[in-house]
């Protein structure tokens, strides 16, 4: 198993393979009680590069979930977080992401 791949515990789904970035991030939400399960989705490759700005973005993605848009310097890779209590989780892992240096923004719903 690669170094960036995740599975057992938290994670699910059959996409278990995630960009150095998003393996760090969700080490860090791994830890966090609130999260129930951590879903990798797909990765988009290949981007102009960011010139090494790291960042996640937050948006609700409805039934007790969040969407996390994490964009290393040159892809982005989505990763479904689950929760039983939205706003709660949804500070604590902003706060574990700002804590450890992570730049983060929210998208909310209109």
């Amino acid at each position: 198993m690669s170094k960036y791949s995740r599975s057992g515990g938290k994670y699910t789904g059959n996409h278990t393979t995630l960009t150095p970035f998003a393996a760090q991030v969700c080490d860090l939400l791994v830890k966090i009680k609130g999260v129930n399960k951590i879903s990798p989705g797909l990765i988009k490759a290949g981007l102009k590069s960011a010139n090494g700005n790291r960042k996640v973005k937050i948006s609700e993605g409805g039934k007790g979930s969040f969407i996390l848009s994490v964009r290393d310097n040159s892809s982005i890779q989505i990763v479904y977080i689950y929760t039983s209590n939205l706003n709660g989780t949804e500070v604590q892992i902003a706060h574990e992401l700002i804590k450890n240096n992570v730049q983060v923004s929210f998208k909310k719903e209109e």
